[in-house]
């Protein structure tokens, strides 16, 4: 052989040997088991990794260089491995997750199986690389449930829960969500913005909140919400970004509450604040009035017996007699006084059962205790003949038609044809009563103050200034509201009112 032959071979001997060298040095210096089999199964190469871990039983096996089937395996798990290493004989490359039985304790391999083939190409055996995978399986698992456990949160969560990627647009709604808005989630998936939700006036405004929360502002919002069927409801959102590991925002979630039935609350609680501050000016009102209307026949009283003293003194039997006429006439008023107010405390104390009863047989029961003054006026009273029934207490019910119709007949003025209509209308779904009267009408400017304690609008007529006053209570005892309608003086006056519960009498009822 020639010198330059000899040289080359030996520099592809070293160069061989240099790189089996590090082919041996990178496979056991890799953290994976490392394993070639002939074709007949049994071991032919291996790395240290190899053994670690593996069962003491088999690492006696192993090291007299036995078939790598194991005879001491069950025979179901050494069918099991023949079926791989036959498949990379036959030339398939694959890999295989797996728990296995050759170590101590638990463990998972991600089992990769390659063919070995000669410079011909010719299968001699089987490399396999295996690597534990145990510890990701368990972060795998660990990720999974508590994936189905924020599922099954999100799912049972009463308040509404979107999850929106970072465009605005819906990759999940919980079933609360759906029930709240009347949208199926198929009609939300994969849709926004705008979402069906947000009612089409207000997405300008929605979505400026929107926007403020991609900013990064993630404060609680109070917005308005648009159900399926049209309908408007309040709602507290709370936004919240889901950020990746390198803090770039990959999408969203919002928690939506509905508030319909709180925004109720604040209503009514606003309304009792209301209505107990109407009560307390009503009572200073009522404090005033009570004062300066006892007042005045007591100073009368004081004053005339003063008078009275002095003219029994002087014997002065005419001068007498007309001192016990104020002092009488002053002390009957205050009696009169005094049963108003008594009245007036009773209105939502002392009530009779309530009672359903015909609108006729109620106004027709008011119309005979006022009789006495229809007539003599002569008014004409027409009473529309509605199929209505009211429901309260029969006794305070025609308390109110009387006032009413009394209140009507008194203020008639030199009316050449006084009228009275008496009837109900249909306000949307409220029925409407109503007493209207072709009377001398009321100032636009004074019906606010008609229905005021011992408010009278003119002085000169009878009574103490408290019928309207009682109406009012009496209205209201039984869950309704009343006003006055006039264009202004002589063109009459219309009292409207509603009672609770008014109803249409049925066509079963009609026969009776």
């Amino acid at each position: 052989m020639k010198p330059s032959s000899i040289s080359k071979s030996k520099r592809a001997e070293e160069a061989l040997r240099e790189n089996e060298a590090n082919l041996t040095a990178l496979v056991e210096n890799t953290q994976d088991r490392i394993w070639a089999v002939d074709a007949d199964y049994r071991l032919i190469v291996r790395n240290s990794q190899f053994l670690q871990g593996v069962r003491e039983e088999l690492k006696r096996e192993i090291a007299l260089g036995e078939s790598v089937l194991l005879d001491s395996l069950p025979q179901a798990v050494r069918d099991e491995w023949r079926s791989y290493y036959d498949r990379a004989l036959r030339g398939e490359s694959f890999s295989v997750e797996k728990e296995t039985q050759f170590y101590q304790g638990p463990a998972c391999k991600d089992y990769r199986f390659h063919p070995i083939r000669s410079a011909a190409g010719k299968i001699r055996g089987v490399v396999v690389s295996g690597r534990d995978i145990t510890e990701r399986k368990r972060a795998e698992e660990a990720l999974r449930e508590a994936k189905e456990f924020s599922e099954s949160l999100i799912a049972s969560a009463r308040d509404g829960i979107s999850v929106l990627d970072n465009r605005g647009v819906h990759i999940d709604v919980n079933p609360a969500l759906c029930e709240m808005t009347g949208f199926l989630r198929e009609e939300l998936i994969g849709v926004g913005p705008p979402h069906p939700y947000w009612p089409p006036e207000l997405y300008e405004e929605i979505d400026r909140s929107f926007r403020k929360t991609r900013a990064g502002d993630f404060t609680d919002v109070e917005l308005t919400f648009m159900r399926k069927n049209g309908e408007r409801f309040p709602v507290i959102v709370n936004p919240a970004w889901i950020k990746d590991q390198q803090g770039n925002v990959i999408s969203y979630f919002a928690t939506v509450k509905d508030i319909t039935e709180r925004k109720r609350t604040e209503e009514e609680i606003r309304r009792k604040a209301k209505e107990l501050e109407e009560k307390n000016d009503e009572l200073t009102r009522f404090t005033h009035a009570v004062s300066h209307d006892l007042r005045s026949p007591l100073v009368t009283i004081q004053t005339f017996q003063g008078y009275l003293e002095r003219d029994i003194r002087s014997q002065d039997a005419a001068r007498v007699e007309k001192d016990l006429g104020y002092i009488r006439n002053a002390a009957d008023k205050m009696d009169r006084l005094l049963d108003d107010l008594r009245r007036l405390s009773r209105i939502g104390r002392m009530t009779n059962p309530s009672e359903e009863a015909p609108l006729q047989a109620i106004v027709k029961e008011a119309l005979d205790l006022a009789a006495g003054r229809i007539t003599g006026r002569g008014v004409r009273i027409d009473l529309m003949e509605e199929p209505v029934v009211l429901y309260g207490d029969r006794t305070r019910l025609v308390e109110v038609f009387l006032n009413l119709v009394e209140n009507a007949v008194k203020f008639m003025g030199d009316e050449p044809a006084p009228r009275i209509e008496i009837g109900v209308e249909q306000a949307g779904e409220e029925l409407v009563l109503h007493v209207r009267d072709n009377g001398i009408g009321i100032d636009p400017e004074l019906q606010p103050l008609v229905f005021g304690m011992f408010h009278k609008l003119d002085p000169e007529t009878e009574g103490e200034g408290i019928g309207l006053a009682l109406v009012r209570r009496i209205v209201e005892m039984h869950g309704g509201r009343i006003w006055v309608e006039s264009e202004g003086l002589g063109k009459g006056a219309t009292f409207r009112f509603t009672l609770a519960k008014t109803r249409r009498r049925r066509a079963e009822e009609e026969k009776l």
